[in-house]
């Protein structure tokens, strides 16, 4: 094995390719609302990527790989209206979406995972630990949103959202264009105001299971202020900062950000 600079060993090349070509092959599960799609990689403790607004699994590309090839079973659906999975035209509120996110893994006869997920479904994962504790045994939280009342998140995040398009790279720009164009604007702009209707300060208190919050330094999205108070709020977690990371601090740099990951679930056993 190679050394990551972190000085910890770092997956084989052919472990890494092994784990890339399980990843770029779709499943499927059948649940009570119909067929969803999801990836897949590795085997050992479960690892689910949860990804953010209007995009799909595929987002987690530079993570579920690699992460894999660390030694863990890794997967990621497609929420309902996203990606290959069919859902409501209207979109889905946090709540909904996150008992989408259990039907899957109930179906799967998932164990209880630890859950990583990215600006607006942090909120999802954090619902699914207070309603479903039993199948939740860590979260990870990348740039959550959740901070102010509706109206003024809205327009807090679109100015944050203008100015992170020149902070994110041309490969990210593409891959969440075509992810866009085939939710179609109706759907994700639904999705995104019943998200910001959605509260998390309530949730806080009642997440018992361990927690890391990460964040980009250049993320415009999200403040650090916010970050530190969403970690401060957890019982048991604390707040990774990811250098000359924007608000997708998950693609890119995604090496820290897998490193991260990595140290939080093999430090929870």
């Amino acid at each position: 094995m190679a050394s990551r600079s972190d000085g910890s060993a770092a997956p084989a090349s052919g472990v890494l390719g092994q784990s890339a070509a399980e990843w770029a092959s779709s499943r499927w599960v059948e649940v009570e609302s119909g067929r969803v799609r999801y990836r897949e990689a590795g085997s050992g403790k479960p690892i689910v990527l949860v990804h953010g607004l209007g995009v799909s699994a595929d987002y987690w590309v530079r993570n579920g790989p690699a992460l894999a090839a660390a030694g863990f079973r890794v997967l990621a659906p497609d929420l309902p209206g996203f990606g290959r999975t069919a859902g409501p035209r209207d979109g889905l509120t946090v709540a909904a979406q996150a008992e989408a996110v259990h039907r899957w893994a109930e179906a799967l006869e998932l164990p209880p995972a630890v859950y990583v997920g990215h600006s607006l479904s942090c909120q999802t994962i954090l619902e699914l630990a207070v309603v479903h504790p039993e199948t939740v045994r860590g979260l990870v939280l990348a740039a959550p949103t959740g901070k102010g009342t509706p109206v003024w998140r809205l327009l807090g995040q679109a100015i944050g959202l203008i100015r992170d398009v020149r902070r994110e790279s041309v490969k990210l720009a593409a891959l969440v264009f075509e992810a866009y164009l085939q939710a179609g604007p109706s759907r994700i702009l639904r999705t995104w105001k019943l998200g910001a209707e959605h509260d998390i300060r309530p949730l806080l208190p009642r997440v018992r299971v361990p927690a890391l919050v990460v964040l980009g330094d250049r993320d415009p999205v999200v403040d650090l202020e916010f970050a530190q108070q969403v970690a401060d709020g957890l019982p048991l977690a604390r707040l990774a900062r990811v250098v000359a990371g924007a608000h997708a601090v998950i693609f890119d740099p995604s090496g820290e950000f897998n490193r991260e990951v990595l140290r939080f679930v093999e430090g929870i056993g």
